[in-house]
């Protein structure tokens, strides 16, 4: 069996859990005018989104069109202004506005329709009045005309949509109750519907741009933190907007628009391939059991080979397993710690590890404190930790450099003198 293979079967073993994972979700994808005008782009999401249609994931694709409205306007000698991102809607703009969305539309609708050809069951397209707009308003002073917003929307017909095994499609324009015809952000848009039908993912593809310098995964107040740090306008902009749909969204993907097959490693790999935001939690802490064993020794073996932290076989491990704690992502262990109480009322803290992917994301700090929680809730008034690399980590934490001797005695006996190990101890407060 040659590497290709291996790492298909690799793979497919990888992504079969999500693939039951996310049959029957709901996921609103944010598709931006400047993915549309690359062909070879447009060809692959279509490609995706129809492979994805034939998993069983229910889909509102949100089209954007700015860039070919842009083009359209200096073809036509118009000018046209932004304020805060949004585009300033006259009413002299209207008419290129809806040709040109009709030709973006009748472009997606065609990728699509060649995209069924490598699929068993064809993907449906449709859409409808399903979205009531009003005006947006004047703000700054600055009144944006037939520049829209969401005022509510027909989410029941979607859903019926969706029931109905159809991808839904929202463009660009939009009507008010009175008839008046708006051009809707479709970034808004997108969080606004993802809000409104409460889905279980956003996906969003945005610019390189916007996405410069985050990292693999966002919290919501590690998000609010990013924001603040940014100085690129745009990329405020884009996050401020995004922050909107966590009150009901817990998973927002952001991807680069200039990598469209991002959509599927996104869903399908552990660690995906853009940024995802997320208000719930990501991942869990737990008490180890002795499913997570192997787990457990998949990740502190390398380190055991590497001298960072003493030998543990197998048979050692399942009996200790109930002092452990584990950090799990999507069923797999990323961290783990162990406590060992004293008669002294102290507590080893040992074995505290986390997978080299997942350092710098405070996950030792969670691990951490978590331990000391359970340290207190069983009314230990100490711990205390030997180590050979990280003392200076956990100098940081709050623990103090010590000597041997004030070890529990038992300790002090099974010291190893060969590996020099520091001793370090950190008082606790029971107070809780």
């Amino acid at each position: 069996m040659n590497q290709s293979e291996l790492d298909f079967i690799n793979t497919l073993r990888q992504s079969s859990g999500y693939i039951e994972q996310h049959r029957g979700k709901t996921c609103v994808i944010y598709i931006p005018g400047e993915l549309i005008m690359v062909p070879s782009n447009l060809h692959q999401l279509a490609q995706d989104i129809a492979l994805l249609d034939n998993l069983g994931i229910k889909m509102v694709l949100v089209m954007g069109a700015s860039a070919q409205i842009d083009h359209a306007m200096r073809l036509a000698n118009m000018p046209f202004d932004h304020h805060h991102q949004f585009r300033i809607t006259t009413s002299e703009m209207l008419p290129i506005f809806q040709q040109t969305i009709g030709v973006v539309r009748s472009q997606l609708e065609a990728a699509f329709t060649r995209a069924n050809n490598s699929q068993p069951v064809p993907l449906t397209v449709t859409s409808g009045n399903w979205v009531i707009a009003q005006p947006k308003g004047v703000i700054d002073g600055i009144d944006f005309q037939h520049t829209g917003r969401l005022r509510k929307m027909n989410h029941q017909a979607i859903s019926a949509c969706l029931n109905a095994e159809q991808v839904a499609l929202l463009t660009p324009l939009a009507y008010s109750l009175t008839g008046e015809v708006f051009n809707l952000n479709t970034l808004e848009q997108a969080c606004a519907v993802a809000n409104s039908i409460q889905a279980d993912k956003l996906m969003v593809f945005a610019s390189p741009q916007q996405l410069a310098g985050l990292p693999k995964q966002l919290s919501i107040p590690q998000l609010r933190h990013a924001i603040s740090q940014s100085t690129d306008a745009e990329q405020i902009d884009f996050l401020t907007q995004i922050s909107v749909t966590n009150n009901r969204v817990k998973r927002v993907h952001l991807m680069d628009e200039q990598t469209p097959s991002a959509i599927l490693l996104e869903l399908f790999t552990r660690d995906g391939s853009g940024t995802l935001i997320f208000s719930d939690r990501y991942h869990q802490v737990r008490m180890a059991n002795i499913e997570d064993v192997v787990g457990i020794l998949e990740l502190i073996t390398p380190l055991e080979q590497q001298g960072v932290l003493v030998k543990r076989s197998r048979e050692r491990l399942e009996l200790e397993i109930a002092n452990f704690m584990i950090i799990e992502r999507d069923q797999h262990i990323i961290g783990c710690a162990a406590l060992y109480p004293h008669a002294d009322l102290s507590g080893e803290l040992a074995c505290l590890a986390i997978h080299p992917n997942y350092q710098g994301q405070e996950l030792g700090e969670e691990l951490l404190n978590a331990i000391e929680q359970n340290a207190q809730h069983q009314h230990l008034k100490k711990l205390f930790l030997l180590t050979t690399h990280t003392h200076h980590w956990f100098i940081e934490h709050g623990f103090m450099l010590s000597t041997i001797d004030q070890l529990p005695e038992q300790k002090q006996s099974l010291y190893n003198f060969q590996r020099q190990s520091k001793v370090l101890t950190k008082s606790l407060s029971n107070d809780r």
